[in-house]
């Protein structure tokens, strides 16, 4: 196997790695400049981002054939599943959490997604 290659798995665990970090960062700085609600409210929307991802995870470990079309279908599921979950979740925190402080749980959320995007597209990349 070439060391080029990288598995959905491998990908994941670093971009995850970089999630767990910015949700954690985000969570002290609302701690420290607001409110113990609006860490949580910025922990849940990294949670449920980190969350949605693995769910899309899961969905690609299912066999498919290497056809460009079965990699596509199977790559669009895996979104639309990590899309479903981090959707459910906002829905259920938005229901049950009385404290939540809407703006922090987006930066969370978008703090988190933007840093696993970025994480994955740095995947590949290694440059010494």
């Amino acid at each position: 196997m070439d060391d080029t290659k990288i598995t959905i798995n491998q990908a994941f665990k670093k971009a995850a790695r970089w999630q767990i970090i910015v949700t954690l960062a985000f969570c002290a700085i609302y701690l420290l400049f607001s409110s113990v609600n609006a860490a949580i409210s910025s922990f849940l929307g990294g949670a449920a981002a980190l969350t949605g991802g693995y769910a899309g995870v899961l969905m690609t470990r299912r066999r498919v054939d290497q056809s460009a079309g079965s990699v596509l279908v199977a790559l669009l599921k895996a979104e639309a599943t990590k899309i479903m979950v981090i959707c459910l979740q906002l829905l259920m925190i938005f229901k049950l959490y009385n404290g939540l402080v809407p703006i922090a749980l987006i930066g969370g959320l978008a703090a988190s997604v933007l840093v696993s995007g970025a994480g994955l597209g740095a995947v590949g990349n290694n440059k010494k």
